[in-house]
């Protein structure tokens, strides 16, 4: 097959976005795009439509909205829906397929997923390799079976983490290889050149859906780990604790060794969630928030009190300076 492709793209977040506006921009023929449904989003709950959502209608295509994939009617109105495709992609779409629907197309579905597979399949692979502390993740591309991210392997990306790397960047990052790798990908797909590598069960890992609570700080785990997730939990779920009974968003931060920090304020043993001010070796004279941690201290770069906008730590002490020697809870 030499000709351009008829897809049916099926996707939800902002990755799914990135990756459909590449296939509609190439050759091939996008004619349909499958997403979730609107959802109450933001403090006053609107009904937001999903990204890819709003990529297919700026892009002019038709739009079938399901809430899950079952039943015998949903399968026919996809079947209908999907009638022209050569294939499926598959990006974020947040549905497992049943192998019905895995069938429908002539070239099969595949799937762009957010890892170097098998680790870190499922829900959220950005999010678990920032954890982990990786220096490095991928983009996989694979033919869908019916399991959570089992299919045999097409196509791999690898792409560097940057210390500095949040889940928003490392996602944008990894749309767009992903994308680019898509696109290599397509044709010899087609052409039946690629034999699909199977994964190595041995090695696999598995992601879940990232709760609310995941952002809910414990003091006692290192410094090291808690700054992780302030990276990793970017924009969800935020990384949070509760100063005076309100919750305080700690959106950046970095990590100093106990070695290097000298407590000025104020002067008494160190507990972990107990916030002070300390000079750091090797960092100037200047002054410095820190909180202590189950092991190191964790230094805090830009704040959010509830109901108030971020601001940068300087900002923050000249209005809240009261925090020095206050102890930050995990609960109100």
């Amino acid at each position: 097959m030499n000709r351009p492709l008829k897809i049916l793209f099926m996707g939800t977040p902002e990755f799914g976005a990135t990756i459909l506006r590449t296939l509609v921009a190439s050759p091939h023929k996008v004619v349909g795009v499958v997403t979730q449904p609107d959802r109450p989003a933001g403090r006053k709950n609107v009904l937001t439509p999903p990204p890819v959502k709003e990529a297919a209608l700026e892009l002019g295509l038709p739009v079938m909205q399901v809430e899950r994939l079952r039943g015998a009617k949903v399968v026919a109105e996809l079947r209908h829906f999907s009638q022209e495709a050569d294939l499926f992609v598959v990006a974020a779409f947040g549905m497992l397929l049943s192998q019905t629907i895995l069938d429908l197309p002539p070239l099969k579905c595949i799937n762009v997923h957010g890892s170097l597979l098998p680790e870190y399949r499922g829900a959220s692979p950005v999010a678990q390799a920032l954890l982990d502390g990786r220096e490095e993740t991928g983009v996989t591309i694979m033919r869908m079976e019916k399991g959570l991210d089992t299919g045999p392997m097409l196509s791999k990306v690898v792409i560097p983490i940057t210390p500095d790397e949040t889940q928003t960047s490392l996602m944008q990052k990894l749309a767009e290889s992903g994308a680019s790798l898509l696109l290599e990908t397509l044709p010899s797909w087609a052409a039946g050149e690629i034999r699909p590598e199977p994964q190595d069960e041995t090695k696999a890992t598995l992601t879940g859906i990232i709760e609310k609570e995941a952002g809910r700080i414990d003091w006692r785990e290192p410094a090291t780990l808690i700054e992780r997730k302030t990276r990793a939990y970017d924009p969800w779920p935020g990384l949070f604790t509760y100063w005076k009974g309100q919750p305080l968003k700690i959106l950046k931060a970095e990590v100093f060794p106990e070695k290097r920090v000298t407590i000025t304020e104020p002067h008494e043993p160190t507990e972990p969630g107990r916030v002070y001010l300390a000079r750091i070796s090797d960092g100037g004279n200047q002054e410095r928030l820190v909180i202590a941690t189950g092991a190191d201290f964790l230094a805090p770069l830009e704040l959010q009190l509830a109901g108030k906008k971020a601001v940068k730590i300087k900002d923050f002490l000249q209005g809240q300076r009261a925090i020095i020697g206050s102890q930050l809870a995990s609960q109100t």
